[in-house]
């Protein structure tokens, strides 16, 4: 490296190289002009990403729209977490080195230039020592924690402090504040001026003499000084107004006085070569992506933290694995995280399945198009979302919602979520619902994920079958993995047809939000079979306190 050249910057926790930022980043302005991005309101990736980063969430959802397909870049992050999960000192050491490094540039910045008093100087000696105290903290925190860290972010992070704080720019640096801190401690604040008189008493010569760290101060009458030798007052009292540096109003500094303060400069300018020489080595030595430190370090806390409080609650988050056996996945115990924080929040006390039912999924050759149907209110979006946000979390590089993840990655993730108020019969409606669902079947790969809840549901119970049978196929056809939340019974009977197409890629199967058959309460398991003969939607009408009997009764009051 050449000799005061700039350091190596702070290395980038998210990505491995500027290439794969460079990468990720086009990716992400490419699907958001031309993929409808509707599995961020549908997955309620805005809650997720609020939770993970309450300050910040937009990070958060800028990784979200990416939809990663870069295994490296995943794993380098789900490494970087695990540092984070597997060393408590790591993170609140790194918030706090980076919030004095931030302070430490900002009074940089706001000290450009030679200070004009040793107020300021004090100042600019304190900035640097902070920097060097901080470094050397982040240095000792590096050889405590080891070989504990791992990955390629942080074991590349204290790689770079390492190498500073042994450069020859530290080692000048910390010399020079050494110097200067001695310095300051005995600071000047005044001076001794020798004056020869000759016989007559006429000023012949005069000079510095002495020095002082205390400041001379006045007596009212010159010749209490001059002629009175049992005189009480101070070496450092000064006979008279003191001399200026400063023109006088006429705009004339006198020759003497010029002489004087050059003089005084001398004692003086050994500080700022010094200091010059401090700050040269520090902008060496400084970093430029320290606020990016504290954000990204902020998303692993989030994720960390989200994990510890499933694990206390007895649900378990896990690194996803990646496969490559095409369009396959392999999740055991799958929660949804959105529902999980608000189930949490109302009840304080319960764990496992009594707080969120988990549930698994297997996509393969014997099944990967999944019709789910069920009661309302049985979990089933629940479920749909909580497979979406599984994947998402999975390809950003985070923990996921289950006790075991091993997936093939999709290349996007579709979803068509109608409104609750916008379905029933409506023409307007389907036209809509039709389009959006033709921009899906031009777009979506074999490689996608599909998730649909309640599509189709905008005209007559006949049509919507048909329609929605028609659908399932073209996906299957294409070969895509999905799941389609649906009231129309009809469609999974129709599962066995649609198989049996020689050009079916998908195997469709029908899943069931299980319930029990004598009370009608829902378990919130899924499981495969056939749909039950009703949707227990009479208890709901029921449980609103909706009868004839009530109406009879008050109509006959009245």
């Amino acid at each position: 490296m050449e000799k005061n050249a700039p350091l190596p910057d702070i290395p980038d926790l998210l990505y491995p190289t500027a290439d794969k930022r460079e990468a990720l980043n086009r990716r992400r302005i490419e699907l958001s002009d031309k993929f409808p991005c509707t599995y961020l309101n549908d997955l309620m990736t805005d809650t997720l990403a609020s939770m993970i980063c309450r300050r910040n969430p937009q990070n958060v959802q800028k990784l979200f729209r990416e939809m990663c397909t870069d295994t490296d870049v995943i794993n380098y992050r789900l490494d970087a977490l695990e540092d984070v999960i597997n060393n408590p000192k790591l993170s609140p050491a790194l918030h706090n080195a980076a919030k004095r490094l931030l302070e430490t540039e900002e009074k940089n910045r706001g000290g450009n230039g030679s200070p004009d008093s040793f107020t300021a100087l004090g100042d600019r000696i304190e900035m640097l020592d902070s920097y060097i105290a901080c470094m050397e903290e982040l240095d000792r925190l590096s050889e405590e924690l080891g070989k504990c860290i791992r990955s390629e972010a942080f074991v590349s992070f204290f790689e770079i402090i390492k190498g500073r704080c042994d450069s020859e720019d530290f080692a000048q640096m910390k010399r020079d504040i050494t110097e200067l801190k001695d310095a300051f401690s005995k600071k000047i604040r005044s001076v001794t001026v020798a004056i020869n008189f000759n016989a007559e008493m006429r000023p012949v010569s005069a000079g510095i003499v002495n020095f002082s760290d205390k400041p001379a101060g006045e007596k009212p009458n010159v010749f209490d000084r001059l002629f009175y030798k049992t005189s009480a007052f101070s070496d450092t009292v000064v006979s008279g107004k003191l001399r200026s540096g400063l023109p006088n109003e006429d705009g004339y500094l006198s020759e003497a006085d010029k002489a004087l303060f050059d003089a005084l400069e001398k004692l003086t300018s050994s500080y700022m070569r010094r200091l010059e020489s401090a700050l040269k080595a520090y902008d060496r030595l400084s970093f430029s992506r320290l606020s990016m430190l504290s954000d990204q370090l902020e998303i692993y806390d989030g994720i960390a933290k989200i994990a510890d409080s499933c694990t206390a609650r007895g649900l378990k988050m896990c690194r996803p694995e990646f496969t490559d056996k095409p369009r396959t996945a392999e999740i055991i115990n799958l929660f949804d995280p959105c529902f999980y924080f608000k189930a949490a929040a109302a009840d304080s006390e319960a764990k496992g399945d009594e707080l969120v039912v988990r549930n698994s999924l297997s996509m393969d050759e014997n099944g990967r198009f999944f019709v789910l149907t069920g009661a309302n209110n049985g979990g089933k979006t629940t479920f749909v979302r909580g497979v979406g946000l599984c994947f998402l979390m999975a390809q950003t590089g985070f923990y996921v919602p289950a006790e075991s993840c091993k997936i093939s990655l999709c290349d996007f993730i579709f979803t068509h979520f109608p409104k609750e108020e916008e379905t029933g019969i409506n023409a307007s409606r389907f036209t809509t619902e039709i389009k959006d669902i033709r921009i899906i079947s031009d777009l979506i790969t074999e490689n996608s994920l599909l998730l649909m809840n309640e599509s189709i549901q905008s005209t007559t119970p006949k049509e919507c079958a048909e329609i929605a049978s028609e659908l399932v196929r073209i996906f299957c056809i294409i070969g895509v993995r999905g799941i389609f939340a649906t009231h129309i019974t009809e469609l999974a009977a129709a599962c066995e047809s649609i198989s049996a197409d020689p050009d079916c890629r998908s195997v469709p199967v029908s899943i069931v939000a299980a319930v029990d058959e004598n009370s009608g309460k829902r378990l919130y398991r899924i499981d495969r079979g056939m749909p039950m003969k009703q949707s227990y939607a009479r208890d709901i009408f029921d449980s609103f306190g909706i009868s004839i009997e009530r109406v009879r009764k008050r109509a006959q009051r009245s």
